[in-house]
């Protein structure tokens, strides 16, 4: 009598035991449901019930308080993303907690990661125009970022020569001294070619709008205006507006490039008034395309 006794004593300890080593889920509701935790995913908890061959059930994350493992971990829901989590009463922040992070919720982790980092760069740029040394013009630039990054007032200046000129003046005369060496006429004027002398200075403002298309990399827009001699356009002097579109790239903590394209048009000044080979009420069709290269200040 007494053996039996103890028999059904272990039974009954035993099957406490496997109750109590159970995962729980315990709804907001109040009811906590002895189980067994199959998955937990981005917004759905899923169990089997403890009564063999039972069925799967899924419930939102919305329904559920926390959820208590066999080991001792417990995890804590809100009522749209998981919290915090609390195993062996270590709490555990929620990148230690099984989730899966959907694209959408990459891009937006990684876009507020780059607006944390972008918060804390210089709102200054120097930049320079390496590309139109060729095209006659030696141009820095100075802009000044704001309202957080989105709004960039830009000051260029522009050292005009006529670059072009130089190196046609420069392949034309080579041709003409070889042509006048091997030439039995003597004729040491044809295909000479001078270039327009002198300097000239351009400036004028830039207001650009920035739209961030992923980290790193922003789209602006906004309209450009310059004013002043074009040494390379035979010295012309006039005034240009343009719409302007491109793309702002940041590299590092200081490096920058940007490349633009713009449309618009150009008015002669009017010191071309009586000179009667121009007419300074014609407005005419305009166009631009820069590289800069950028470092923050």
């Amino acid at each position: 009598m007494k053996y039996n006794l103890h028999i059904t004593i272990l039974m009954l300890l035993f099957v406490s035991f496997n109750l109590m080593a159970q995962d729980k889920v315990v709804l907001r509701n109040g009811k906590i449901v002895p189980c067994k935790i199959v998955a937990i995913s981005e917004k759905t908890i899923s169990y089997k019930d403890t009564v063999a061959n039972s069925s799967i059930v899924t419930l939102s994350k919305n329904d559920v308080l926390l959820t208590e493992y066999q080991n001792g971990s417990i995890y804590m829901f809100s009522k749209e993303v998981l919290e915090t989590s609390v195993s062996s009463g270590k709490i555990i922040t929620s990148d230690q907690v099984p989730l899966i992070e959907t694209r959408e919720q990459r891009k937006a982790r990684k876009m507020k990661e780059w607006k944390d980092k972008e918060a804390l760069l210089p709102n200054n740029i120097l930049g320079f125009y390496i590309p139109e040394l060729i095209l006659g013009r030696l141009t820095i630039s100075y802009e000044r970022l704001l309202a957080n990054k989105s709004i960039g007032f830009k000051v260029p200046f522009s050292l005009t020569y006529d670059g072009l000129g130089a190196l046609s003046e420069l392949s034309a005369n080579s041709s003409s001294a070889s042509n006048t060496n091997g030439s039995s006429s003597g004729n040491t004027n044809n295909g000479i070619v001078k270039r327009n002398t002198g300097t000239g200075f351009i400036t004028g403002v830039d207001v650009n709008y920035y739209h961030d298309l992923k980290p790193e990399l922003k789209y602006f827009f906004g309209p450009r205006i310059r004013y002043g001699t074009d040494m390379t356009l035979g010295g012309i002097e006039g005034l240009t507006f343009q719409l302007q579109n491109g793309i702002f790239k940041s590299s590092g903590k200081r490096m920058t490039s940007s490349l633009a394209f713009g449309i618009g048009f150009f008015k002669l000044s009017q010191k071309y008034a009586n000179s009667g080979n121009f007419d300074t009420k014609q407005v005419y069709p305009w166009g631009s395309f820069t590289w800069r290269l950028g470092f923050r200040l």
